[in-house]
């Protein structure tokens, strides 16, 4: 079978937008699961506020035949990043302290720029 780009591109789609929504439904009923899914969505959110400041150059700026490229491409290219992120929040997630949900979610929230600052000592 081969695999198209359009194939990838809409498999990564789907599993970036779909974390973050896994992780608001168990916040929002699964309370033994609450502390793990805040951290989790903490940390995917700065790749998430991306997402949404690409989508709306591309709808509210007039664009060129080419401006659909940048909403194509950030899926392919960010999604090594975003597995990266993911991974970090799932390790701070398993830390049990702080207990309260909104700090959990600032510290995912923080190991974004953390995880930046120690990509570019690789």
């Amino acid at each position: 079978m081969d695999i198209s780009e359009s194939y990838l591109t809409l498999g990564s789609a789907a599993f970036e937008l779909g974390l973050p929504v896994a992780a608001v439904v168990l916040l929002a009923f699964v309370a033994r699961i609450q502390k793990f899914a805040a951290v989790i969505l903490g940390a995917v959110t700065p790749l998430l506020l991306a997402y949404v400041f690409v989508a709306g150059s591309y709808l509210f700026v007039p664009a060129k035949p080419s401006g659909m490229f940048p909403v194509s491409a950030v899926w392919l290219m960010s999604f090594g990043v975003y597995l990266a992120l993911v991974a970090v929040g799932t390790m701070l997630a398993f830390i049990p302290k702080p207990s309260n949900l909104y700090a959990r979610y600032f510290m995912g929230f923080l190991s974004a720029p953390i995880c930046y600052a120690l990509f570019h000592l690789v």
